[in-house]
């Protein structure tokens, strides 16, 4: 990771140590939120001493702000302020913000993105939206239709398109002429699958205009989901059900066209519930434009299904992060199960 000089430059002008000022570099970028742990980890120190330091001066100077979930006893640390951000040039960071109605939205997944990033330091990570749609268009060449995108309106009722609105770590390995593209996914506490699969059907199509020079790592603290996730990603990725997907998008579109001419006597029950579901499910941009094709024409666009993920494994990789045993993931299930039975074991003596 290449962390700018003048960034740190601008940092320490704040009162902070090189090293403090990297961390804060890195947790603006990557997350907003971060803990305790992931400073010391970092700062690569065995006692609370300099971190609660570090915490105390970032507090009174009011650039971070503590917070103590609902759930747990462990504090989760906002870097919310405008000056810091403004010295590093992200004034407008969304990270900045701790989410809607001043509730730590998201925070535990920003956090396990954070212990992600600390453990891959010497990746070269994609850090703004705008770096990564300018990486897929000039390096991949991708068009912006297949980045995975969402619809806002704003205020004054215009519209804005985001891009990878999970911001999600994306980091590329490899040389310039074989790069990978290495995607993540952060499961939350909820562990929901369905969540999971819906990620894979947005960023289906960037993974096809990717032609097999990407992998997908699926990112958690618990080995619980890894065998479900890696057969989701398999299925989602096939041609079976790619042909499956195209069936409901035809239903939805005709469901739509008659909804649209109101002709909701024709319309069962279970066609009307399927329809609401699917304005919300096809909402994209790429989805309005295929139905106003559909519209004039009565096409489909055609959609390869023969590409389909082989080998889940060249593809599909997971990580379970596990607090303060080390930098790496473990490299083997059974590895990981141990780890996780080591930190289990601590929580409950500490």
């Amino acid at each position: 990771m290449n962390i700018p000089i003048e960034s740190v430059d601008a940092l320490k002008q704040l009162g902070y140590t090189e090293r403090e000022a990297e961390f804060l570099y890195i947790v603006a970028v990557h997350s907003g939120f971060f803990l305790q742990r992931q400073f010391m980890q970092f700062v690569d120190v065995a006692g609370r001493g300099p971190a609660t330091y570090f915490l105390k001066k970032a507090i009174q100077k009011k650039h971070v702000r503590e917070h103590l979930p609902e759930r747990g006893t462990q504090k989760i640390y906002h870097l919310f302020s405008r000056t810091v951000y403004a010295a590093l040039g992200k004034e407008n960071s969304r990270h900045r913000k701790p989410g809607r109605y001043g509730l730590l939205e998201k925070a535990a997944v920003r956090v396990l993105g954070l212990d992600f990033v600390l453990s891959h330091l010497d990746c070269q990570f994609l850090e703004e939206e705008t770096d990564k749609v300018f990486y897929f268009a000039e390096s991949k060449h991708v068009s912006a239709d297949a980045l995975p995108a969402k619809t806002f309106r704003g205020q004054t009722g215009a519209e804005i398109r985001r891009y990878f609105v999970e911001k999600f770590p994306i980091f590329v390995s490899g040389d310039a002429s074989s790069s990978l593209t290495n995607f993540t996914y952060i499961e939350d506490d909820i562990r929901s699958l369905q969540t999971f699969a819906s990620f894979i059907q947005r960023y289906r199509a960037l993974f096809d205009a990717l032609s097999g020079s990407f992998k997908l790592i699926f990112v958690s603290t618990s080995t619980r989901s890894f065998s479900s996730a890696r057969e989701l990603f398999t299925q989602g990725l096939s041609g079976t059900e790619r042909q499956r997907e195209q069936r409901h998008l035809a239903t939805f579109f005709r469901l739509r066209k008659m909804a649209e001419e109101k002709r909701f006597k024709e319309l069962a029950h279970r066609e009307v519930i399927e329809w609401q579901r699917g304005l919300k499910r096809y909402s994209e941009v790429k989805y309005e434009s295929q139905y106003q094709n559909w519209k004039q024409t009565g096409e489909f666009p055609e959609i390869d299904c023969g590409a389909e993920v082989g080998s889940p494994g060249v593809h599909f990789e997971t990580f379970l992060v596990v607090p303060n045993l080390g930098r790496h993931a473990p490299s083997t299930v059974e590895e990981a199960a141990q780890s996780s039975a080591q930190l289990s074991e601590r929580e409950r003596s500490a």
